[in-house]
């Protein structure tokens, strides 16, 4: 049985291992991880890319925001802050991280986001989420 995929309104707070000295930071309108369309993926890619604009950089430089959630796995969207990027190196990167194992289970760096970056984070995200529903 498929469900549909909810969003979340009020901003949600999670740890981040690592990151931002261990901060709690929202990850306002994320998706929960109940189904994995990939249309709705793409959209939570696309805003959760615009999003990163309006967030604040953390010690290192670089910004987070989550794309999508599901139990104690999400989707992150990482910038790379410019002057720390190498040439060819890509600038955003999209991580799947287990809360549970406290690392990234998965990753993909994108340059530009073009269709091809775009059609692989969605899968990406598609893979991980259908390993979620085999694991629950």
């Amino acid at each position: 049985m498929r469900q549909k995929l909810k969003v979340l309104r009020a901003p949600e707070f999670h740890r981040m291992s690592g990151r931002n000295g261990g901060q709690p930071y929202p990850a306002p309108a994320a998706i929960r991880w109940t189904r994995t369309d990939a249309d709705e993926i793409e959209q939570g890619i696309i805003r959760a890319y615009f999003r990163l604009a309006g967030t604040s950089n953390e010690r290192n430089g670089s910004r987070t925001v989550t794309v999508i959630r599901a139990g104690a796995m999400e989707a992150r969207l990482t910038e790379a802050p410019s002057e720390t990027c190498l040439v060819g190196m890509p600038s955003f990167w999209l991580e799947i991280y287990s809360h549970a194992s406290r690392s990234v289970v998965a990753s993909r760096g994108c340059s530009e986001f073009d269709e091809d970056e775009l059609a692989a984070a969605v899968e990406l995200i598609a893979r991980a989420g259908e390993r979620i529903r085999v694991d629950h």
